[in-house]
Parts: C-alpha cells; structure tokens; sequence
C-alpha cells in the first residue's frame, strides 16, 4: 500500500504541475480561443487526475485539508468545464443527467464538511474544524449558484460564459493555494498567511475584471 501510495504522490505532483502550467496558459492566452481552448482541455484533465489522487492520498493520510481542497477545486473545475455544453439554457435545453448528479454527489460532500466541521468544533479541534466549516459553506454555495443557472434564471444571457471565467479561475486559485500550503515549510518559507491568501489576493481582481467586462457584454 506504501508503494501505491508513493507512485500516486509522483502522479499528483506531475499532474499538478501540468495543471499550474497550462492554467496559467490559459489565462494569458484567454484572447486567443484556438490555443486557448487546447491549454484549457489539457488544464481540466490534469485536475481530473489530481482529483482523483489526491481523494485517496488524504483519505488515506487523513488529511482533512488536501481533501476539501480537493473536491472545491475540482467541482469548481467541473462546472466550469460543463458550462461550455450548457449555452441554450435559456431556450430549449435541459441539463444532463451528469449535471445533475455532480450537484447531488457533490453537494453530498459539502454537506459532510459542514457535519465534520462541527463535530470537529465540538472535541475542540478548531483549525482544522474552521477549515471544514469554510469548504462546506462556501462549496454549498456553489451548488446553489449552480443549480440557480441549470434552471435557467440566470440574468445574463452570456451566463455560460461568466461561469466558466468564474469556475475555471476559482479552482486555478485552489490549486496554486493547495501547491503553496503543502510546500511552504519545505522550501518556498513565505509567511504562513501569503502561502493561504496570497493566490486569492493575485487572481481575484482579475475574477472581477473579467466577470465585469463580460457582464457588460451580456
């Protein structure tokens, strides 16, 4: 079990960096839709695997912060990618059922954090219950802006559009805050809080910039 263990850290550092790279591809090649839509395919099935490494891996190291890192991130990513094929919600077209079932089976988990969140608050393990109680809350709020959109109540008719910048950028923010927790005391040593917000302070404004400009448009 060691072993595969070790073998799935190696494949979640190599997808991880290729996730990182082709991210940040992506976003500085956002104007050019031909190599940016390649960087952003390459960008979505990196995050798949590091998904589904990083699940096991801290499920089994019993490390509460990689996992809720790990399904915020991908359900954003997820989202983001499934806005692309959900453009005529307005009209005729109805959500699949894979659209469906992400917001049941995830929406299940940020229940979970929020349940672990307070058991956790209950026997006094206060950090790491706040962490649960944060991914709960906010994941939750994801499905319900989601689901908002399924339906079709969206107010801007470019909703598929704003979803993807959001989503895509979001979980880009998660997967840069994950790299730099986890490595920090290993070798980047920046202070503890630059290693948490630094990645949300540096993209978020342009997760505003974007969603205004496109907002206008739409």
């Amino acid at each position: 079990m060691e072993n595969f263990i070790r073998y799935s850290i190696f494949v979640h550092v190599l997808a991880g960096c290729t996730a990182l790279i082709t991210g940040l591809i992506s976003i500085l090649l956002r104007n050019n839709v031909k190599r940016h839509k390649k960087a952003g395919i390459i960008y979505f099935y990196a995050m798949t695997v590091v998904f589904v490494t990083a699940t096991y891996v801290s499920v089994y190291k019993q490390n509460i912060f990689l996992l809720c890192v790990a399904f915020f991130t991908y359900y954003a990513c997820l989202t983001a990618y499934r806005a692309l094929k959900l453009k005529r919600l307005h009209l005729d077209q109805k959500p699949g059922i894979i659209d469906w079932s992400i917001e049941v089976f995830f929406g299940l988990m940020h229940v979970s954090f929020l349940a672990f969140a307070i058991l956790l608050l209950k026997k006094g393990h206060t950090e790491v219950g706040i962490v649960s109680l944060v991914f709960g809350v906010f994941g939750l709020r994801g499905n319900y802006v989601t689901i908002h959109r399924l339906c079709g109540k969206s107010k801007h008719k470019n909703y598929w559009l704003l979803a993807h910048i959001g989503g895509m950028l979001g979980s880009y923010i998660g997967a840069i805050t994950a790299f730099f927790v986890n490595n920090n005391a290993r070798w980047i040593h920046l202070p503890e809080i630059v290693a948490w917000l630094g990645p949300t302070a540096l993209i978020t404004p342009l997760i505003i910039f974007e969603l205004r400009k496109y907002k206008k448009e739409g």
